[in-house]
């Protein structure tokens, strides 16, 4: 998603045509898959952590909704959830149609219309990261007027101090430029902390809840070597650095943040 008009919607459509239905498409190019898919697999997981067991139905909006990378497990945890995928990407969205069979459209973070106090949940994975910064206040406001009382939205965003573990010190920009992806550019910020919070406090919400990915990103480096050395032994490594992750989730570390904001100020945001 980005909200410098029409500017980077060229590059989201070549990325998707490089990518298709891939984790790389949003994650790391530069990684290996068995990397991505590990990073992929730990969003889900939180995300889902965070989803009410409803019995009946719910109302989700998935921004940034690419193929259905998040829809997709919506749609086999709860069959009966009304979900919108929302993307700039005009071939993302006919792919997250058909993939997922729910209902999708073009349109942009800060500025699209649907129906008010409506949604029990909104998805909004590494997105604001693709938004003008001086926006995203704006972007926050417009989530909050689609949900219902006590509507959720989660949000994972890259921290700053923290993109250069995740970059593997340069490492993966250096062997990009030897790669076909180098010539995609679809940007992306990191966020401090206390900017974000700002922000969600402006909104009327609060920062409830913080779970990081220290481990992860803090031995990228090495997670990255063995993962491009070795074929053997990777389910070992990521069932361990899963574990340390869970151990560590709450601490002050590098990490990619998930968060958690509600219209309704006894909730808040989960980092």
């Amino acid at each position: 998603m980005q909200s410098s008009k029409f500017t980077n919607v060229a590059q989201w459509e070549k990325r998707n045509k490089i990518f298709r239905s891939s984790p790389k498409e949003v994650l790391f190019k530069s990684l290996p898959n068995v990397f991505n898919e590990y990073i992929h697999h730990w969003q889900l997981k939180k995300i889902l952590s965070e989803i009410a067991p409803y019995s009946g139905e719910i109302n989700i909006i998935d921004i940034g909704c690419g193929y259905g990378r998040i829809s997709l497990m919506f749609s086999e945890k709860f069959p009966d959830a009304n979900i919108t995928g929302i993307d700039i990407s005009k071939n993302y969205v006919e792919l997250f149609q058909k993939k997922t069979g729910e209902n999708a459209f073009v349109g942009f973070a800060e500025d699209f219309s649907l129906q008010s106090d409506y949604y029990d949940y909104i998805i909004c994975i590494t997105v604001l990261m693709y938004i003008d910064k001086d926006k995203i206040e704006k972007t926050i406001s417009n989530f909050l007027c689609h949900l219902k009382k006590g509507g959720e939205i989660l949000l994972i965003e890259p921290k700053h101090c923290s993109i250069y573990f995740q970059m593997c010190f340069g490492l993966l920009n250096l062997l990009s430029k030897f790669k076909k992806i180098a010539a995609l550019n679809t940007g992306g910020n990191s966020f401090q902390y206390h900017f974000l919070k700002s922000l969600v406090h402006k909104s009327g919400s609060k920062i409830i809840r913080k779970y990081r990915l220290p481990v992860t990103t803090l031995f990228s480096l090495a997670i990255y070597i063995f993962a491009k050395i070795f074929t053997s032994g990777r389910r070992v490594l990521f069932n361990l650095i899963s574990r340390c992750d869970e151990y560590f989730k709450f601490t002050r570390l590098p990490s990619i943040y998930i968060l958690k904001l509600s219209k309704n100020s006894d909730y808040g945001i989960i980092f």
